[in-house]
């Protein structure tokens, strides 16, 4: 994605929900509860509703108006955290709660997905080339980065 922080930032506080470790298919359930995704598989880049099976590449971004959602894949499990941002507490469909949940800083700068001549992830459908999305980077030790498409 194509940086544009320079023209504007956000400092804000939300929660940071730390899930761990669970199944593809407790997070495939709750991703149909979300307003998009954006992944990459062998065919490219995707944005749009959940794939049906894992993605064969590391990562996967979700969102709704409310938290944002970034899992780190590995084969049929992942390692998922939450941003909230909202006042809507997410709720994942695993057994348990968060292992760890801590309220942070993040700061959001602006962006844009790749332009059509970018190939680095395999052909790009014109429908994902150029939109605007917003990078959610946490403050702290370790930080992360969560992103929304628009």
């Amino acid at each position: 994605m194509t940086d544009t922080s320079h023209t504007s930032t956000t400092t804000a506080t939300g929660i940071l929900h730390a899930h761990g470790r669970i199944t593809w298919r407790h997070l495939a359930t709750a991703l149909h509860d979300t307003d998009g995704t954006a992944w990459a598989d062998y065919d490219g880049f995707h944005i749009g509703a959940a794939p049906t099976s894992p993605p064969p590449y590391t990562h996967l971004w979700a969102w709704t108006a409310d938290w944002l959602l970034r899992a780190r894949l590995d084969g049929d499990a992942a390692i998922v955290g939450v941003l909230q941002t909202g006042t809507t507490t997410p709720q994942l469909p695993h057994p348990g709660p968060p292992a760890a949940t801590e309220p942070i800083t993040y700061t959001i700068r602006h962006a844009h997905t790749w332009p059509a001549n970018e190939n680095r992830v395999g052909p790009l459908n014109p429908t994902i080339t150029d939109r605007p999305a917003d990078l959610y980077h946490t403050h702290g030790t370790h930080p992360i980065t969560f992103v929304r498409i628009r």
